[in-house]
């Protein structure tokens, strides 16, 4: 299984970019970028769970999954994150819960 880092750009108000890097030559060693993921959660993508009946949990989810699926396609392998996850998702969760606490 490969050990991946997320590292986040600064946000967008409706998206942000994250790369994926590997370390090739060890954890000690630096780190390489092997692709960039945007990772969007504007009005339309969120009205688009909400159409499906994902409430808030199931959207993270929802995310959560999309997130692994998409990175394990560019590595061609299944994946473990040793940095960067929480952050990405804190902030997909902040972002998406702003939607849902407007209903």
């Amino acid at each position: 299984m490969k050990e991946i880092q997320l590292r986040m750009d600064p946000p967008f108000f409706n998206s942000v970019d994250v790369a994926v890097l590997d370390f090739p030559k060890g954890l000690k060693e630096a780190p390489r970028q092997r692709c960039k993921i945007t990772v969007e959660f504007a009005a339309f993508d969120i009205k688009q769970l909400q159409k499906q009946g994902l409430n808030f949990e199931a959207a993270i989810e929802h995310y959560k999954t999309w997130l692994y699926e998409v990175v394990k396609v560019h590595l061609a392998q299944d994946w473990i994150c040793i940095g960067g996850w929480n952050q990405v998702m804190a902030l997909v969760e902040s972002r998406v819960k702003a939607y849902y606490d407007a209903e």
